[in-house]
């Protein structure tokens, strides 16, 4: 039986989960744009490259 006060721990893991899953597809998306943007707009590619990197950092940094 799930005590009430468990509940909000729960939703806020689950919450977290959704979130990382969220950026795991990120990342990816990220980094092919920049490859796209790199002959045409190398200082957005950049930006999109590090934007990236910086989530990949994060991600590993609070894993679980």
């Amino acid at each position: 039986m799930t005590v009430a006060s468990d509940r909000p721990a729960e939703n806020r893991d689950q919450h977290i989960a959704d979130l990382r899953a969220a950026l795991q597809r990120v990342i990816p998306l990220l980094s092919f744009s920049a490859g796209r943007e790199a002959v045409t707009d190398p200082k957005h590619s950049a930006l999109l490259s590090a934007a990236a990197d910086n989530l990949t950092d994060i991600l590993s940094r609070t894993a679980p």
